[in-house]
């Protein structure tokens, strides 16, 4: 079984790699980046996200886009996400990222990761599983499902 998470920001706002390391480290969250993927404007990056949580390497597979280049998915998360009573509505110029996890450590390493985009870049996050989304009470639900997977 695998759970999905997404964070979309806005087309200017997609962070460099050191960026969100400094956030993570900021959010004093135990995730160190190896390799993140790093946003093209004209296609789909699908090489994930390579950290470390709490001393373990974890690979957090998913896809980096603009909303243009995947008009299915964006409708079918715009509908969940107002199907779940959330107002907000990706934007064709927006970029979304998908992290998709399949280990408790995995999913440790996303939710902070998801978390720390919403703290210090004003992403907007999408829990697809449970229908649970926004930005600052989404992010600290995210952390504190982090810490009930510690040692998991």
């Amino acid at each position: 079984m695998s759970i999905d998470f997404y964070a979309i920001l806005a087309h200017d706002t997609w962070p460099t790699t050191i960026a969100v390391e400094k956030c993570l480290a900021n959010q004093h969250f135990p995730v160190l980046i190896k390799r993140f993927p790093v946003f093209a404007p004209a296609k789909v990056v699908t090489n994930g996200a390579l950290v470390t949580v709490d001393g373990k390497d974890a690979y957090l597979e998913g896809e980096l886009y603009p909303a243009s280049l995947a008009p299915a998915d964006v409708a079918d998360i715009n509908e969940r996400i107002g199907n779940a009573g959330g107002t907000f509505r990706i934007a064709p110029n927006d970029i979304v990222i998908s992290m998709r996890t399949r280990t408790p450590a995995e999913a440790r390493a996303a939710t902070y990761t998801i978390a720390s985009l919403i703290i210090c870049f004003d992403a907007y996050g999408f829990e697809p599983q449970g229908n649970t989304h926004g930005r600052g009470h989404f992010a600290k639900s995210l952390v504190a499902g982090a810490e009930t997977l510690k040692g998991l």
